[in-house]
């Protein structure tokens, strides 16, 4: 075993690891069949990590032959990237082309050399298993790993053999970071009644009819995974015209913010939000005919999701919906309700024990590793 006898760590200033800032993406992983490298974490087999936590475990190298390195490094990663292509207007006549929309946001960014330095002459590893130890703490207001159409949240482990005069051996290892959202810690007013309601009115010829008024109310905002909404609707039909049918979507929102937009070779700041809906679960209530009153109950039980996220980082967010559109018959009108659900995984006081979502985070964990496959080994 190879003794450690110094580890230098340090922030990384902006632009030090380029293979890291490109498009938030990783570098390709280089392997040899004659260097096989494993990342373990102590006490954690699934990767799986609380913001906050401190990650210590063990790096095994397995050589069969010698190797030169310039130096052992382990780049710890944390950020969330967005990307996404548009036409916009730009240029004479406003013609439309094509700009890119990108942004990035690092939470953790450190280089700790495990073996060698970034200016050292060169070391020789012998052919054998050589251990190192690696300890970091994960920032408290990391954010929830995620995956999304134009964006993601990401957290990795890269050993690199550095070989300046021939290429890298890289080995990556994604980990998962959620953030134990505290619902009783939140600045809105998450334990009060939420209501949305809407009003339309049909014509016939120059004759209005009388109004179809639709209300949903539930008897609070904030939610953690096991919990029920219990949302309530209440149709108030006075016209003639019968609702076809209303449709309730649960759904998660991913907001992401642009920081700079690109056209050709020019690079500007600019702000621009993308979304994504991601639908969870669907209910359907059937026809209301017209010149009826009635009333519903939907009981939607909050399934193992990650928190809602809006403040820790600038250019990713999550957030939760209960969507409704009133569709009444033979008619173009629609009268659409949105009802904003706050998700954290420590209930408000008062509410029932959720129940644990680790299957929920696995599948999540399970997302982040196929997102950072690698390509096969091949030869040094």
């Amino acid at each position: 075993m190879l003794r450690i006898e110094r580890n230098v760590i340090r922030d990384l200033p902006n632009g030090q690891i380029s293979e890291l800032e490109q498009a938030g993406k990783m570098p390709k992983e280089k392997t040899s069949k004659h260097v096989k490298c494993d990342v373990l974490f102590d006490d954690n087999s699934s990767g799986i990590f609380t913001a906050g936590d401190r990650v210590t475990g063990t790096i095994e190298l397995h050589l069969t032959k010698i190797k030169k390195v310039r130096g052992v490094c382990l780049l710890i990663s944390g950020y969330s990237a967005v990307f996404w292509e548009a036409k916009v207007p730009d240029g004479p006549k406003n013609k439309k082309v094509k700009a890119q929309f990108k942004g990035r946001e690092d939470f953790i960014k450190k280089k700790l050399y495990l073996a060698g330095s970034e200016n050292g002459a060169g070391i020789q590893l012998p052919p054998n298993q050589i251990r190192y130890q690696f300890d970091f703490t994960i920032p408290p207001a990391a954010p929830t790993s995620m995956e999304g159409k134009y964006g993601h949240v990401r957290y990795l482990l890269q050993v690199t053999l550095e070989r300046p005069w021939k290429f890298d051996h890289n080995f990556q290892q994604p980990f998962t970071v959620v953030c134990q959202s505290d619902l009783n810690q939140s600045n809105e007013v998450l334990c009060i009644p939420t209501k949305a309601e809407g009003m339309i009115t049909f014509y016939c010829g120059f004759c209005r009819s009388r109004p179809l008024m639709v209300s949903a109310t539930t008897p609070k905002s904030g939610y953690a995974p096991g919990e029920t909404i219990e949302l309530e609707v209440f149709v108030q039909n006075s016209s003639k015209v019968a609702v076809s049918e209303i449709e309730i979507k649960f759904q998660k929102i991913l907001k992401f913010t642009s920081q700079t937009r690109v056209i050709a070779q020019t690079q500007i700041p600019k702000e621009e939000n993308n979304l994504q809906y991601e639908v969870l679960e669907v209910r359907k209530i059937p026809t209301i005919e017209g010149e009826n009153d009635a009333r519903f109950v939907e009981n939607i039980v909050v399934g193992p999701i990650p928190s809602s996220e809006t403040t820790h980082s600038r250019i990713v967010a999550v957030g939760y919906e209960l969507a409704l559109v009133v569709k009444p018959q033979a008619s173009t009108k629609r009268i659409k309700l949105n009802i904003p659900i706050t998700i954290g995984q420590i209930p408000l006081a008062g509410s029932a024990m959720p129940y644990s979502i680790s299957g929920g985070l696995q599948k999540l964990n399970d997302t982040l590793n196929e997102h950072s496959s690698a390509p096969p080994a091949y030869e040094a």
